[in-house]
Order: C-alpha cells, then structure tokens, then sequence
C-alpha cells in the first residue's frame, strides 16, 4: 500500500513538471509568433521649422449634414415646363426664377373665365332688375336678395373660377423661397 502511495505521488509530480514544461514552451511560441509578426523598423519622423505659413491638415469625421432650410418646390398646377433656369448644385438667391410652365393654356384659361365672368356680371344685374332694383347701385339690395341673385345668376362660381384661373397663371413660375443650393431636381424641359 504504501509503494501504491509512492507512484501515486511520483504520478502527481510528473503531471505537474509536464504541465509546467508545456506551459513554458507555448510562452516561447507566442513570444515567437508576435516577433514574427511585428517587423523590427525605426519610426522615422519628419521635423521642420517652424515660421508662419498655410498649415494643411486633413480631418476625417463622421456625421450626417444636414441643411439649415429645406423647401420643396412643386408647381401649383399640371403642366408642361417650358423652361427650367437652374441645375443641381446652383446657388439661387430668394426670389430668382427656377423654373416656368407653358403659359399658353394658363392664360387662355384665364380669358375664358374673365369672359364669363362678365356674362355673369350681366346676367347678376338682369336678376336684379327683374326683382325691381337698379343695376348700378347694388348697395340698396337687401342681403337676401342679394345672394338669391349671385346664386342664379352664377356670379359666385364664376368669379372663383376666374380667381383661380388667374391664381394658376402667377404660380406658373417657381422661385427660391430663400437663398441656397438647387438640389434633387429631376425635371427637364417639356
């Protein structure tokens, strides 16, 4: 029993010089693998006077930019666009013209409505002389009447076609809201 103590003990020990020995040489390997890896040169540095001059050094960062003012810009009515001014990347100051529409039928639109418009005007005082008023002083006419007469003389529908029409026609041109870059344009002419 006791020489199975003693190999015992003498198993243990050898274990042990082993596993030291073993742990002794991968030190040595790794010492070797990062001396491998690693090459064995000086870092040179430049020097120079210093004296006043334009210093040039690059800076590398990240982010995102984004812009102080943004607009949108859409023409308020369809259209074909006649001409455009600008380019992506252009500087525009407020109030410069960007684009136009062909204004062709835009102002034909309008004449037809101011045509009609007067038809309605006419037809607003034949009512109002047919309910005995006089045509040139409307502010006698009761409210009442007033509004019975613009309803069947078609007055009101007119005039907002005409205001609508000439509305379209002023908005026909696009310009900078405020000063900036042009930029996302994709249109082109026609």
């Amino acid at each position: 029993m006791i020489k199975t103590q003693n190999y015992r003990l003498l198993l243990c020990l050898a274990l042990f010089v082993l596993a030291a020995c073993s742990s002794a040489k991968k030190e040595e390997a790794a010492d070797e693998g990062v001396a491998t890896v690693l090459p064995d040169e000086k870092n040179e540095v430049t020097v120079m006077t210093l004296k006043r001059q334009t210093f040039n050094h690059e800076l590398v960062s990240n982010g995102k930019v984004v812009a102080g003012g943004m607009a949108d810009l859409r023409f308020e009515s369809s259209g074909i666009v006649a001409q455009i001014y600008v380019k992506n990347g252009d500087r525009v100051h407020k109030g410069q013209k960007l684009a136009e529409l062909d204004k062709f039928r835009l102002k034909n639109k309008t004449a037809q409505t101011k045509d009609a418009l007067e038809k309605a005007k006419l037809e607003l005082q034949d009512v109002l002389i047919g309910q005995g008023y006089a045509a040139d002083d409307t502010a006698k006419v009761p409210d009442d009447i007033m509004q019975l007469a613009r309803v069947k003389s078609g007055y009101d529908q007119t005039l907002s076609q005409y205001e609508l029409a000439k509305y379209e026609e002023e908005h026909a041109t696009l310009v900078a809201p405020f000063d900036g870059v042009v930029a996302n344009l994709f249109s082109k002419p026609y």
